[in-house]
């Protein structure tokens, strides 16, 4: 008994040890990988709500501001092309742009439904040859029967065959091929912070003799596009690229990079124009695709500034080839002494440029070198006469014109619609054509002077 009660007490004495805490799990590369991804596809809707307004309706393929001011979006039937020629003499990339256009309206039967067309940009190059290209139609309607994937058009006379690879309709918000592209590339751009828009350059400074001394500037914030990508959500910043986009057979083009303040406001924005078209507002049948695309705001605006650089360095370098040579030409000359008249100078770019007879300035009177000048033409036998002044005569302007105007900075064309005066108007500055009356030093009443009428014979 004894022993089985000391036993006893050893087991309530002894310590209970504490299980020991779970090993904490540390998450795997691909688990964080996951965790990350944002494919998510933000949920389309034109109805106004209590907390939130939609700035849009839905028209059938159309997707209409309720600003009148601001694009419209045209969700376009998208139907994918390859493009062959018969000849193989020449490329595919050398075909008219009349011969597809007939091809498309006449051998596929799309006729007024084609909208226009474009070269694809997401071609593989494996699949294309120097004589197919790869090309995508807008479509406003439906094809034609028969006329789904894999159906082939050729035309001898034109020398191009057509086959359709592709067809997709942005039509449907709600289509899951659409939103399964939509969350392919949420997907692949985990990390972007801005949309990336392609446009004409003259959708964005709408002057034609504009040219770009910088390589990019940030976008007017009262613009109606600065507006229209507000109807998305606060924009952070907006800058406009103008030497990233790709050349344009007949149209200049630039990057519009927009950051949205928070990441759900740029997926809606990529969400309404994805594969679709902007239709200008104040240009009729101005309607292009956008190529929008995602990236990183701060990679874009690195990467364009360092090629503009990179750029005028190249220039730079190789500027002075011919020019240094004739450089050394010019200084071997004497001091003060002009070049003679119709001299020609080699020009940076080689090509050959006149240079003006310069006549050097006489010296000043007292220094060293005016005096030098006077004993060398009193040995000579003659005395330097001191140069005349020349003063400018002012131009007295002719009877009847009115005086030049003031110089003003350069303003943009107005628009066509402006209304323009009738007639011209007179100024005050405007010379009358016949002598004005004579006027009355003494004041009337009311203070204004009183006119004299002209004398008979005047």
């Amino acid at each position: 008994d004894g022993a089985t009660s000391t036993a006893a007490t050893a087991a309530v004495v002894a310590p209970v040890l504490a299980a020991p805490p779970p090993k904490a799990t540390v998450p795997t590369a691909r688990e964080e990988t996951e965790d990350n991804i944002d494919d998510i596809v933000p949920f389309v809707s034109y109805d106004d709500k209590d907390d939130k307004r939609s700035f849009f309706s839905k028209e059938g393929r159309w997707v209409i501001p309720k600003r009148e001011q601001f694009p419209s979006v045209f969700c376009a039937l998208r139907v994918r092309l390859k493009i062959e020629s018969l000849d193989p003499a020449r490329s595919a990339k050398d075909l008219p742009k009349e011969a597809i256009d007939e091809i498309l309206r006449v051998g596929f039967g799309l006729g007024k439904s084609l909208v226009r067309w474009d070269d694809a940009r997401d071609t593989l190059a494996a699949l294309v040859s120097a004589s197919t290209r790869e090309i995508v139609a807008a479509v406003n309607g439906e094809l034609p029967a028969g006329r789904e994937k894999g159906f082939k058009v050729k035309d001898v006379r034109l020398g191009i065959a057509a086959t359709v690879t592709d067809v997709t309709d942005t039509s449907d918000d709600m289509d899951p091929g659409r939103i399964s592209s939509l969350a392919e590339r949420f997907k692949e751009s985990a990390q972007s912070n801005a949309i990336v828009f392609e446009l004409p350059q003259l959708w964005i400074i709408p002057d034609p003799d504009f040219r770009a001394k910088t390589a990019s500037i940030g976008l007017y914030p009262g613009s109606f596009w600065m507006g229209f990508l507000k109807s998305w959500g606060p924009v952070m910043t907006a800058e406009v690229f103008f030497r990233t986009a790709p050349k344009g057979p007949t149209e200049p083009r630039v990057h519009l990079v927009v950051k949205y303040r928070d990441r759900e406001c740029m997926k809606m924005c990529f969400t309404f124009l994805h594969d679709r078209y902007l239709v200008h507002p104040k240009q009729e049948n101005e309607l292009r695709p956008p190529w929008c695309r995602l990236t990183r705001f701060e990679e874009f605006q690195a990467k364009a500034l360092s090629g503009a650089k990179s750029g005028a360095k190249s220039g730079a370098k190789s500027a002075p080839k011919g020019g240094a040579k004739a450089k050394a030409r010019i200084s071997k000359a004497p001091p003060g002494s002009a070049p003679p008249k119709g001299s020609v100078a080699a020009s940076p770019g080689g090509v050959a440029l006149m240079k003006p007879t310069v006549k050097s300035a006489p010296a000043k009177a007292g220094t060293p070198a005016a005096l030098k000048a006077a004993a060398a033409a009193k040995a000579r036998g003659t005395e330097a006469k001191p140069a005349a002044i020349m003063t400018p005569t002012p131009k007295t302007a002719a009877a009847g014109a009115p005086p030049a105007p003031p110089m003003t900075p350069m303003t943009p064309s107005p628009p066509a619609s402006a209304k323009r005066p009738k007639a011209p108007v007179v100024t005050a500055q405007t010379a009358p054509e016949t002598p004005a009356p004579k006027k009355e030093t003494s004041a009337v009443a009311g203070g204004a002077p009183k006119a004299v009428p002209p004398q008979a014979g005047t």
